[in-house]
């Protein structure tokens, strides 16, 4: 199913609550029943989700970029939390279509499912509250400003029962499965110094490891198996040095720069070993020493 893009009549259709009330409670049953299988930005993105699905029941219009904002993560980290999401039956993605042509960021519809309560013994921490909008008649889609303005909803954590070990567990796995593997990752194979110069564009450990295979393959293409000594790293920060200016002086792109500093180092590093091989020999009779009767 597709909409038109602020299309504020077309949404009111998608509306699949009657009251915030039983927006609220159909989220608070979710994350009861399948918090144990979310990841925390899994949650995170829920709770938000439901505070901008309040002026129009169920439906969010809200974008990846602000949802990303306010919880403080990346917009990719939102999108993987929005499949899980969608996954496990509590929201829908619906493409819009914008008038000029093209689609706009998806609608997020919150939906109810059927069965799904709260036990009688679970409550709320404090009674959850809808908070009031007031109607807008002409409302801008394209931004969700109105709603971060307006006073919020907060869906109030729920009293559960103990989980198991094995789900403890299960909830650190999925913890550490959204760390970043950033600079202090890196394997020790790669020289500190080494790491310290690239990080300033590369800050992802598999892309500093990645940078630095292409530095050996550049040295092995050249001299066969050695091993990258501090002399040959003078040669390596040189050639970065003159990748990072290129690109400041915009003769390259971004993601070119790998290209760029593996092609500028292979070219160093031959340049040296011809230096060395073309070098001019000195004849041996000037290396004899006359005086003492021996070579030199």
């Amino acid at each position: 199913m597709q909409i038109a893009s602020a299309d504020y009549n077309a949404m009111k259709q998608l509306k699949t609550f009657e009251t915030k009330e039983e927006l609220n409670n159909t989220v608070r049953a979710f994350l009861y029943h399948y918090k144990h299988e979310l990841t925390p930005a899994a949650i995170l993105t829920l709770k938000t989700i439901s505070r901008f699905a309040l002026k129009i029941p169920g439906v969010c219009w809200a974008k990846i970029s602000t949802i990303a904002s306010i919880i403080e993560k990346s917009s990719r980290t939102i999108h993987r939390a929005l499949k899980q999401l969608e996954d496990l039956g509590i929201i829908e993605r619906l493409k819009t279509i914008r008038k000029n042509g093209g689609y706009g960021h998806p609608v997020i519809i919150i939906k109810p499912i059927p069965g799904l309560l709260l036990p009688d013994h679970v409550t709320s921490d404090v009674t959850s509250e809808m908070s009031h909008r007031q109607n807008t008649t002409n409302t801008d889609m394209t931004s969700v400003q109105s709603a971060k303005n307006d006073s919020e909803t907060e869906i109030f954590k729920t009293e559960s029962l103990r989980v198991n070990k094995n789900n403890n567990t299960y909830m650190h796995k999925r913890e550490i499965d959204e760390i970043e593997l950033d600079s202090n990752f890196v394997s020790k194979e790669v020289p500190g110094e080494f790491v310290k110069k690239v990080k300033i564009a590369f800050d992802k450990a598999k892309q500093i490891e990645r940078l630095w295979h292409s530095t050996k393959v550049a040295f092995q293409k050249v001299w066969g198996p050695c091993r990258i000594d501090e002399k040959s790293l003078e040669l390596v920060f040189e050639a970065w040095n003159k990748t990072v200016k290129k690109y400041k002086q915009r003769k390259i792109e971004f993601n070119k720069i790998p290209g760029y500093y593996y092609g500028t180092l292979y070219g160093m590093v031959y340049d040296e070993k011809m230096s060395i091989y073309n070098k001019p020999q000195i004849p041996e009779i000037l290396r004899y020493d006359f005086i003492e009767g021996e070579s030199l």
